[in-house]
């Protein structure tokens, strides 16, 4: 770890403290040079930094991510438990989509458990090639690279662990309850904060995935002007106020990342359809179903074994969903 870390460390579990150079130096077995270096150093990455003869230092503004990716690597690094401890993790200030260059990573040979994390992405995507508004500092932006040991029909249990793994986190964290709008939409009261997107390569020989890379946008906080026009009324954050800070984007993504190999790892399938439905925005609802260019009205009465929502139309017809968009229906049956 360099120096300029540890500093950080250091004022950051003394905010509102200030805290002399000698004492940081002798902690750190440095001169007090290096520590005026460092302190110099993160000034420069925007933190700010108060220093007053005879007391010291003192942190009083923790600057953003977009100012010091390490250090948000640091702190992530260090809240990651046992099942992700080992991840190799990049964050980044800004990317055009982080799946689209983890793929790129992935057929070069990267390894299982690589993991690329921003504050912005330039070109981000959703599902049916659509665009994920992901502006810099309100938002985090994850995605994971796995190489499965399964069949590649058994891939729903990516997209459906990282649902239930990302309520979980904002739970832990931010103590909101969230729901899962199937298949992989997360919503508070109604609107879309968070946005899950699943590719995979598979090997035609084998049936099994060559690899699989998970994506992850949440929305933290309210954008700077707001939400584009065309998502304003579907879309929302966790927070209204602008308080997506390095802390806070950190703490969310060491919490998915541990929730989501936990359960890669050690949940069995039914246990996680289990907690999957129990997160569930849609089941009991009457809702919207759209395939293709055709929609109907149904009421979603559970969601089976392999993550496909079972839905009732209004003719009385059931019907087993493996891919479509849903919505909550706003109006009553006639």
């Amino acid at each position: 770890m360099k120096v300029k870390e540890q500093v950080l460390l250091i004022l950051k579990s003394n905010k509102g403290k200030f805290v002399s150079g000698e004492e940081i130096a002798n902690s750190l077995f440095v001169s007090r040079n290096a520590i005026w270096k460092a302190i110099n150093s993160l000034r420069s990455d925007g933190f700010t930094v108060d220093a007053v003869q005879n007391k010291g230092y003192m942190l009083t503004s923790d600057g953003n991510m977009s100012d010091n990716t390490e250090y948000c690597k640091l702190r992530i690094l260090q809240q990651l438990k046992k099942n992700a401890s080992c991840a190799e993790i990049t964050v980044k200030k800004t990317v055009t989509s982080t799946n689209t260059l983890l793929r790129a990573e992935a057929e070069k040979g990267a390894a299982h458990k690589t993991v690329l994390i921003a504050n912005e992405q330039t070109q981000g995507r959703g599902r049916h090639s659509k665009s994920f508004f992901s502006p810099a500092d309100s938002g985090i932006y994850i995605s994971i690279l796995l190489r499965p040991d399964f069949n590649a029909n058994d891939a729903y249990l990516i997209t459906t662990g990282a649902a239930v793994a990302v309520v979980r986190a904002i739970k832990e964290v931010c103590g909101i309850s969230a729901d899962i709008k199937w298949v992989n939409d997360i919503m508070l009261d109604g609107k879309k904060i968070c946005g899950i997107l699943t590719e995979a390569v598979t090997d035609f020989e084998s049936g099994c995935l060559q690899y699989a890379v998970v994506g992850i946008g949440i929305n933290i906080s309210r954008p700077k002007g707001g939400f584009p026009a065309e998502i304003a009324d579907i879309a929302s954050s966790l927070y209204s106020d602008e308080v997506a800070d390095t802390d806070i984007k950190c703490s969310l993504a060491a919490e998915i990342l541990n929730n989501f190999f936990e359960i890669y790892e050690h949940t069995s399938q039914s246990k996680l359809i289990n907690e999957y439905k129990k997160y569930s925005a849609v089941l009991g609802k009457r809702i919207k179903v759209t395939v293709g260019e055709q929609f109907y009205f149904a009421t979603a009465v559970d969601i089976d074994s392999k993550a496909r929502l079972i839905v009732k139309d209004d003719s009385g017809k059931t019907h087993t969903l493996s891919s479509a968009e849903v919505s909550i229906s706003q109006y009553s049956k006639q």
